[in-house]
């Protein structure tokens, strides 16, 4: 939730300011890996953010929370739990390396915000699959849900996207197309 709202308050501060948004984002989803891949050890301050049981006797975490939650949801409470916490901290911090990289060859504005929804949708949708603390809907862990989603769709537009330019040899960015696209509607409405 305070990743959609820190977007969202920020898409807002950047339209009233006049500021391109999608560049923006670009820069601030670098900043939120790093956030969340540092903040994600907060995690294992507090106890929280545990997994199922590891079935390793040499690999996991315990501490009393995870036993006395094991106990309370039927799992060996002696059994070590998936580290989530760990695997989220190492994922988002390895997407700040591959997303710097990936950033200095942009194509358009927006393009390292969508890997961003990709890389970090993606691994939070598995990761979110392992804990067992989730907000659940029915049999559906929400952040599970959210996660593929925005993953999915921001690997749609980042394709979508990507192929235009490649199409639209002329463009040197999404800016561009948009603003060809905006300019033929005009053009359509005056020939009207």
């Amino acid at each position: 939730g305070g990743v959609i709202g820190a977007f969202v308050c920020g898409g807002l501060m950047c339209y009233f300011k006049k500021i391109n948004v999608l560049d923006m984002f670009d820069l601030a989803s670098i900043g939120f890996l790093i956030g969340q891949g540092v903040g994600r050890w907060g995690n294992f301050t507090n106890q929280e953010a545990f997994g199922s049981p590891t079935g390793s006797s040499f690999f996991g975490m315990t501490s009393e929370n995870v036993r006395y939650t094991f106990a309370e949801i039927g799992y060996n409470p002696n059994a070590l739990a998936h580290p989530c916490f760990l695997y989220e901290s190492i994922w988002c911090l390895a997407g700040v390396f591959l997303l710097h990289k990936l950033s200095k060859n942009r194509k358009f504005s927006g393009e390292t915000f969508l890997m961003y929804g990709v890389w970090y949708g993606f691994g939070r949708t598995i990761i979110e699959g392992l804990r067992t603390d989730s907000l659940m809907i029915g049999y559906l862990r929400v952040s599970q849900v959210l996660s593929a989603a925005f993953c999915i769709v921001c690997g749609v537009l980042l394709v979508l996207i990507r192929l235009k330019i490649k199409q639209n040899e002329s463009a040197d960015g999404y800016e561009n197309i948009l603003a060809d696209e905006n300019s033929k509607a005009q053009e359509e409405e005056e020939n009207e």
